[in-house]
């Protein structure tokens, strides 16, 4: 029988057969710590991932789905060239353009126009009578032109006036104004610091004080106080 005698100082020999226990115990215990530290990353790991989804889970539960857009009264809609029309309560035609037309938010019925344009009819039958101006404003719902600067009033029947405020009722087929008019026609040249033309813009009313150079043999279509 052979028998083999290996002394404690040739280490290699014993490496070599795989006579070393303690080294292999020693590797054996490094891989358990090893296997338990990425078990517990990976587990760190998914706890993280599931406390992110919970988060954004919450964050979708929580927020509102509609966005609601707050109105800003300063902004405004401009149009080039608008044109607008109606009718009178006789059911004549009237047609209003513009340069520009400026619509805010602050008031929706209402358009600030620029170089504004109303041509209308007196009575069936008649040629256009026209008022134009520099500036103004419309509101297309109860048909209201209100002018301002270089108002000039023609009229089919041959009267024409300037003034520097129009109030029209477009519907109604009347015209007031707060300020001085000057007007010519058949009844001569009258001018008024206020004025009305009522009755299918046939009846001229002027207020506050009026100087006239009257035509006589004509039928007259004014009134006057002071």
């Amino acid at each position: 029988m052979n028998s083999a005698v290996i002394s404690s100082g040739d280490r290699s020999a014993s490496d070599a057969l795989g006579l070393w226990e303690p080294k292999r115990t020693l590797t054996l215990e490094a891989a358990r710590k090893h296997s338990a530290r990425i078990k517990f990353m990976r587990r760190a790991l998914l706890g993280i991932c599931a406390l992110l989804a919970a988060a954004l889970i919450y964050q979708f539960a929580t927020q509102s789905s509609t966005i609601i857009l707050e109105d800003n009264p300063t902004e405004s809609v401009k149009m080039v060239n608008p044109r607008y029309s109606g009718r009178t309560t006789d059911g004549l035609p009237f047609y209003l353009t513009a340069d520009t037309a400026t619509r805010t938010l602050a008031n929706r019925s209402e358009v600030a126009l620029i170089k504004p344009v109303l041509e209308f009819i007196r009575e069936d039958g008649a040629e256009a009578s026209m008022v134009v101006a520099e500036t103004g404003t419309y509101d297309d719902v109860k048909k209201i032109l209100n002018l301002r600067t270089a108002v000039d009033l023609n009229t089919d029947d041959g009267y024409n006036c300037q003034t520097t405020h129009a109030r029209i009722f477009a519907k109604e087929k009347r015209i007031e104004g707060d300020e001085r008019i000057e007007c010519n026609g058949s009844f001569g040249i009258v001018n008024g610091n206020s004025y009305e033309i009522n009755d299918n813009y046939r009846v001229f009313v002027f207020k506050d004080g009026m100087d006239a150079i009257i035509e006589q043999g004509q039928e007259l279509g004014l009134e006057g106080n002071e």
